[in-house]
């Protein structure tokens, strides 16, 4: 989601549509030549519209583009739940419906011992409504927080329903199938208590 230390941006350039009050004449300035000249110091010139922005330099192009991750009401925490510093446990499941019950049992039960033993933050991610993943809490009893996203990007990061991923500090360690998924002591040896 971050463009990487030395890699550019897309570079634009915007222009101002401008006109002058008194005699009524009218030019097009770039964002730089609006600043060099300080053409916003004279009150006679007004900038009519909006400016346009046109792609100059394509630059470089995050890989993921479209992960917004929220609340019930809507509140994003995509930020603090991908650069938390410290590990978390998420478990994607683009679509509760369809999702694996015998496994998200097993996946309550791995995030209740990380978070109990070693503080380890676990977050379910899915598509579904609200209404929805409240009644399917509810009927699995689960212990996750839960967050929601576009089914695309999920399906993106993980293709099981559920995967797990395991994060830390904005990077994926380790993604899992719900088939694969280590025990709760392979985890914490391999990962949590080190």
């Amino acid at each position: 989601m971050v463009i990487p230390p030395g890699e550019k941006p897309d570079e634009f350039q915007i222009i101002y549509h401008l006109k002058n009050k008194a005699t009524k004449a009218e030019k097009d300035l770039s964002d730089k030549e609006y600043l060099k000249t300080e053409i916003w110091k004279d009150n006679n010139w007004e900038i009519i519209g909006d400016p346009t922005k046109t792609l100059i330099k394509k630059g470089y192009d995050p890989k993921i583009k479209d992960l917004i991750i929220t609340d019930a009401s809507g509140t994003d925490y995509t930020k603090e739940l991908i650069e938390n510093p410290y590990y978390s446990l998420v478990f994607v499941a683009y679509n509760l419906k369809d999702a694996n019950t015998k496994a998200i049992g097993d996946l309550n039960a791995l995030a209740l011992n990380a978070t109990q033993q070693f503080n380890i933050r676990s977050v379910l991610l899915t598509s579904n409504s609200a209404s929805d993943a409240e009644k399917f809490i509810k009927k699995n009893n689960l212990f996750s927080e839960i967050f929601y996203a576009d089914a695309v990007p999920l399906k993106s990061m993980v293709r099981a329903n559920p995967g797990v991923m395991l994060l830390k500090n904005g990077v994926i360690i380790n993604k899992w199938h719900f088939h694969n998924v280590p025990n709760f002591e392979q985890l914490s040896s391999k990962y949590f208590s080190k």
